[in-house]
């Protein structure tokens, strides 16, 4: 399965199962937490499941990208929850 990222609450994992209504199941996951004041803190999630209607966008991740990000000199705003 393909490691892809989620624009929900800044999460990202390997891609494990979804449905029509994209439900998604993601295992090895992890929460980017972003702020002004310091660099982007990963929290560990595990295996994850994220209900379709928290999700606005699923990518596939580059990881040779991603893994030259520099996630301490990174500072932004955290997402706005979403409203329905």
């Amino acid at each position: 399965m393909a490691h892809v990222l989620t624009f929900s609450s800044g999460g990202k994992g390997t891609l494990k199962g979804f449905d029509h209504t994209i439900n998604l199941i993601l295992d090895e996951s992890h929460e980017r937490v972003y702020s002004v004041g310091q660099g982007v803190e990963e929290v560990m999630l595990g295996l994850y499941i994220v209900r379709g209607d928290n999700v606005a966008i699923v990518g596939e991740v580059d990881e040779d990208a991603d893994k030259q990000l520099d996630l301490q000199t990174i500072r932004a705003e955290p997402l706005n929850p979403v409203v329905h």
